[in-house]
């Protein structure tokens, strides 16, 4: 199986385990949790399906390859004692020189091997070079390879078939997935124990790298006129998400999602003690969430 789609079948797994187990107080509103599994299953049964037509086709090659190599190998034996045995006959010895067995390619082992074949029928359909190596048996392994040829074409676009619908599928599971983490990490700041959960169990890339330091706030101030303005020292990659809390406001939610500059400027606050807290968000994830920072809007 791909790497990158077993990435997505692992992500979708431990995605759907989180959902299933913050089910109680909040469920996606684009695909229902049981809608998720079914969906991950289909995709889990589809890769196995393209990776039984992978080892077919591993297979199919490998069988190819030996049936060619043993042709070929035949062919440049055989070439070699029809030459020794028709030395004394010019006209034998004129038409074999023709003939080669380089095996550049597996055209070239097919065609080599025919036109022995063929000077062989034409020369004595009787003689026979080595033990069981009739001209009967030698055309036979001939029609092998290419039936052996055409075994792997027939097993590659199967393969190719069902390699497609896999990936075609894997796309639509991650991103339905990519956007449910989107939509759970909003809903769920990081200081929550729901949202301390999918950042911990829902992987959000294959590669090994760690998530950032929380960004450093330099200086948070008011500006007047219900504009406040903060610095930071951002992590080292990445960018950071911005939560607030406004004056009566139940709870943190989502202001800036990603913040790519070093500072952050907005106006439109009402009077009143406005809290901010910071994380920094890599492709290894997202880091704790600074202490709330308090600034009080004029």
């Amino acid at each position: 199986m791909k790497a990158e789609v077993q990435f997505i079948i692992d992500r979708a797994k431990a995605t759907d385990a989180v959902a299933a187990a913050i089910l109680a107080d909040w469920e996606w509103p684009e695909e229902t949790t049981t809608q998720m599994q079914t969906e991950t299953k289909a995709l889990e049964d589809q890769a196995d399906v393209s990776d039984i037509k992978d080892t077919a086709l591993t297979n199919a090659i490998a069988q190819k390859n030996l049936a060619f190599d043993n042709y070929h190998q035949t062919t440049v034996a055989l070439l070699g004692m029809t030459r020794t045995h028709y030395r004394k006959n010019p006209a034998a010895t004129a038409t074999l020189k023709n003939l080669h067995a380089k095996g550049q390619s597996d055209q070239d082992i097919l065609d080599e091997g025919a036109k022995l074949a063929k000077v062989w029928a034409e020369l004595d359909t009787t003689y026979v070079p080595d033990e069981g190596w009739t001209l009967t048996a030698f055309e036979a392994a001939g029609t092998d390879c290419g039936t052996k040829a055409e075994a792997v074409t027939t097993a590659d676009v199967a393969w190719s078939t069902e390699s497609a619908k896999t990936d075609a599928m894997a796309a639509q599971v991650n991103d339905a997935r990519i956007a449910w983490y989107a939509d759970a990490t909003k809903k769920f700041g990081p200081d929550t124990e729901h949202g301390k959960t999918i950042r911990q169990e829902v992987p959000t890339t294959s590669q090994t790298v760690q998530p950032p330091d929380p960004p450093v706030v330099k200086e948070a101030q008011a500006l007047g006129g219900g504009k406040v303005h903060i610095d930071f020292a951002p992590p080292a990659s990445g960018y950071i998400q911005i939560w607030h809390q406004g004056p009566g406001d139940p709870a943190f939610t989502v202001l800036v999602d990603k913040l790519t500059t070093v500072y952050f400027e907005q106006s439109g606050f009402t009077p009143g003690a406005h809290s901010f807290k910071f994380v920094g968000i890599n492709t290894g994830g997202s880091s704790d969430a600074t202490a709330p920072i308090v600034v009080q809007v004029t």
